[in-house]
């Protein structure tokens, strides 16, 4: 495992699926919560930057999700609910009654769904490209043919991380706007070509649950104004996975939210951008709730 930042605490929880490896920081105020990606990510790969500024005054946790990270032994498929429960138990076990959920990509997903079922337990979501709020996704019947071959799902991660160059590529690959924006480039592939060379697949089982042939199954946007608490949307300018179009939409949805649009940036936008992203998000977390 790449070294936390100083600071930044590590430890485990057992469930009866399996084990969750986390880190946290501070220790006092509102607590925190933030949620990584799917595919190739992981708690650190996506938030290492995010943890200072919000441990000033927050108690901040961020978990590697389900077969992610150093929580790869896990029983069973990990799909939108599997998230959600997941979730619901960390928060638990942290005696943490309400927190504001911070997701990028599926973990936006797994946060609105969240949010939707336990009101009560979130003071307030920040989503950062966040999945699950399209009809449609770019190249939908490509990739859910891609979902179900092998080629592209357990061959694919088993070649691409073999080379840290092909890593690079990859990482590169709709994830990144621009890499001469990420002030820490290099320490970025090899953090994202160590998650590779341990994943079982390019894709989640959310990935698979969530993309059909004609459309998405997994999409909260009809039900975004059933939200009880402030939101926050951060997005790239140039996100090529959840176009920024799907992020106004998203946000017309939800009376009374925001949105931030990065410019320049790519999916990864918390990572591409962090010193944009992190102004946000104190600003929102302190200002705002």
């Amino acid at each position: 495992m790449t070294a936390p930042p100083q600071g930044v605490q590590t430890e485990q929880l057992g469930f009866q699926a399996g084990t969750i490896r986390y880190h946290h920081a501070g220790t006092t105020g509102p607590a925190v919560v933030l949620l990584h990606g799917g595919g190739i990510d992981n708690a650190l790969l996506s938030w290492r930057h995010a943890i200072a500024p919000l441990a000033v005054d927050h108690r901040v946790y961020l978990p590697d999700l389900p077969r992610h990270g150093g929580s790869r032994n896990w029983y069973g498929r990990v799909g939108q609910r599997t998230l959600e429960e997941v979730l619901r138990w960390l928060l638990d076990a942290w005696g943490v009654e309400r927190a504001v959920l911070i997701g990028a990509s599926v973990g936006g997903s797994a946060a609105i769904g969240f949010a939707l079922r336990h009101p009560h337990r979130v003071r307030g979501l920040v989503l950062a490209g966040s999945e699950g709020l399209q009809h449609r996704a770019p190249g939908q019947l490509t990739t859910y043919l891609k979902l179900r071959s092998r080629f592209f799902g357990t061959t694919a991660a088993n070649v691409l991380g073999l080379h840290r160059g092909l890593s690079r590529r990859h990482l590169l690959s709709g994830v990144l706007n621009d890499p001469g924006e990420v002030i820490d480039h290099e320490q970025l592939v090899d953090e994202f070509h160590e998650e590779l060379r341990g994943s079982a697949s390019l894709f989640s089982d959310w990935y698979s649950e969530a993309v059909e042939r004609r459309g998405m199954r997994i999409n909260h946007l009809p039900y975004l104004g059933n939200l009880r608490c402030p939101v926050m949307f951060v997005h790239g300018e140039r996100d090529e996975r959840v176009p920024l179009s799907t992020a106004n939409e998203a946000a017309a949805a939800v009376a009374g939210s925001t949105l931030r649009v990065l410019p320049g940036a790519g999916h990864w936008c918390h990572r591409e951008k962090p010193n944009e992203f992190n102004a946000a998000v104190r600003e929102f977390v302190n200002g705002t709730l």
